[in-house]
Formats: C-alpha cells, structure tokens, sequence
C-alpha cells in the first residue's frame, strides 16, 4: 500500500486499485491496463479524494491482474466495498 506522495512507486502494469482513507475504508475503486500511468499522469478522481482526505493519510492499494479480468474484478470489490466515489457500477464484459 503507497500514499499519495508514492505514486511513483506504482506499478506499470494491469490492474484494480482501492483508494483507502487513514482509517481503512475504502474511498473509491478503479482499473487500469498501467496503474502507474492512471494515476502519474493526473487522476479524474483527485480533487474528489483529497476534499474527503488529506493527502498524508490516503492510501492507494493496487492489486495486479490480466486486462481481460478487470471488468469483473473491479465491479466485484465495488459491490463489496461500496465506495462513496464510485457512483455507479461498471459493466460486467
């Protein structure tokens, strides 16, 4: 698990990542084919995590799988967790 001020660290490869807060909830869910690029090239999401949580305690955890599992895996933990800034849910393809 990296903080925000680790996003360097990220890895250059497919996957779904869970944004999580200082106290473990999960703030939002999303996929990848290059976790790094999403989130070192300006994520759409930033604004919204850092007006709920301070950069210091934000947590991202990415978890590496092949592209044609994303769909279904990102709309699985998003079912589970519930994240606030998900709005709605992916397609399952």
């Amino acid at each position: 698990m990296l903080s925000l001020s680790q996003l360097s660290a990220l890895p250059r490869a497919s996957g779904i990542y869970l944004v999580l807060d200082g106290a473990g909830q999960v703030l939002y869910i999303g996929q990848a084919q290059n976790i790094y690029q999403r989130w070192n090239s300006g994520h759409h999401k930033m604004a919204e995590i850092l007006a709920l949580e301070d950069s210091a305690t934000t947590r991202i955890q990415s978890i590496l799988l092949p592209c044609w599992l994303l769909n279904r895996a990102e709309h699985a933990a998003i079912a589970s967790h519930q994240p606030k800034l998900n709005q709605r849910m992916p397609p399952v393809v």
